[in-house]
């Protein structure tokens, strides 16, 4: 296919958008190229008309529908591309979006910062605590053994992780339970295998405890702040294995699993308690309270009063741990928490700026610089950058 003739294609999907008769097919052809244009997305979420909202995007994909992408991108991007044409037309469904483009105008729009008060991003920091109280800094102990506990040796891998194993032709006799503790600090992030094989991935200011033998009848451990959980469905003891349940205790709920992936955010400075299932069954119990609930693949349970289930991408309740920021009709407040943990830096608010709301997806390895560049070009919210604190402003 000529250019001339791709791009006359693209003026016609844009024509049919506009107007509201476009396929389901078509959608999708038309946010690959749309989207293939710009290395993030993020919209504000708002009451507008959302007539006025179509026609200000329309003027926006008209001023650069002259230009031709090569299509061999778009189908090595497909899965991120589609991703974020699926965000685009939830955002569409319940009310409109406030599109930004990398327009000379959006360029020109800058953060009243000083480059000295830029944050570098997070990175895999920890304190592992041992069970007779010595801390080891995870971020600075080198590769291999960095303790023996009982049966068990306690290393750190090439790929910088806490794995946790059993000694042999070495018995422990110690009958008491004793915890080992890891815990990143804001800014931190780390992963962890634990004694009986499950993989943990603690987000930013988050700690895990966690007994060196786990007990026969249950795995039990305790939960501050967010964890992705790879539950290892068998546990080995004396050359057989068996189903043990893996039980992940919060401030307001138990989670019980046999096998299965799962991820928990139980942050303090949180309305509620948030469990999204991505692999196998769940259920969920409040702490205080009769309530529980099963969830299957594809669904979240949110603890506060109560518990209410709903369907959700699930993909994106762990987008944190592939390095991404994600945003799904989230207010400043809840995004910018996650920014204070990440970047370790204390926000303050101007005005009634708090509650707007916002959509999409940001690489969480850029300095803190970039990520608020790319907000402020909704042109509805404003930052300062002071020595430790950054100032939200409309």
């Amino acid at each position: 296919m000529s250019e001339q003739k791709y791009n006359k294609g693209i003026q016609e999907l844009a024509r049919k958008w506009q107007e509201g008769t476009i396929t389901e097919e078509e959608k999708l052809l038309f946010n690959q190229w749309y989207h293939s244009f710009e290395d993030v997305s993020l919209e504000e979420v708002t009451s507008e008309n959302p007539e006025h909202l179509k026609i200000r995007l329309y003027k926006a994909i008209s001023e650069k529908e002259q230009i031709y992408v090569n299509r061999s991108w778009i189908f090595k991007n497909l899965r991120y591309v589609s991703a974020v044409a699926a965000t685009l037309f939830l955002l569409l469904s319940i009310g409109g979006y406030f599109y930004f483009s990398n327009t000379k105008s959006a360029q020109q729009n800058q953060i009243s910062q000083s480059k000295t008060h830029d944050l570098a991003p997070g990175g895999n920091k920890a304190v592992l605590t041992l069970a007779d109280g010595s801390e080891i800094v995870l971020n600075d102990a080198k590769n291999g053994v960095l303790a023996s506990q009982g049966n068990l040796s306690v290393s750190k891998n090439k790929e910088g992780q806490v794995v946790y194993q059993v000694l042999e032709n070495k018995s422990s006799n110690q009958k008491e339970v004793v915890y080992n503790t890891i815990s990143t600090p804001r800014g931190g992030q780390y992963q962890i295998n634990l004694p009986d094989g499950t993989k943990v991935w603690l987000n930013a200011a988050s700690t895990l405890k966690f007994p060196l033998v786990f007990s026969k009848n249950e795995r039990r451990v305790e939960l501050t702040g967010e964890a992705y959980f790879e539950v290892n469905t068998l546990v080995s003891s004396k050359s057989k294995s068996r189903k043990v349940p893996f039980i992940v205790k919060s401030q307001s709920q138990e989670v019980e699993v046999l096998g299965t992936h799962f991820n928990v955010n139980a942050y303090g400075d949180e309305i509620d308690t948030r469990t999204t299932l991505l692999e196998g069954s769940v259920k969920v119990a409040q702490l205080g309270s009769q309530n529980s609930k099963l969830l299957k693949p594809g669904q979240q349970s949110i603890v506060d009063k109560t518990i209410t289930v709903t369907n959700v991408d699930a993909e994106q309740a762990i987008d944190w741990q592939k390095g991404y920021f994600s945003f799904d009709n989230e207010n400043v407040e809840s995004i910018m928490r996650k920014i204070s943990r990440w970047y370790n830096v204390d926000i303050e608010y101007k005005d009634n700026i708090r509650y707007r709301k916002f959509a999409g997806r940001i690489s969480k390895f850029e300095n803190v610089s970039q990520i608020l560049k790319i907000m402020e070009k909704t042109k509805v919210i404003h930052f300062k950058m002071e020595e430790g604190r950054i100032v939200v402003m409309p």
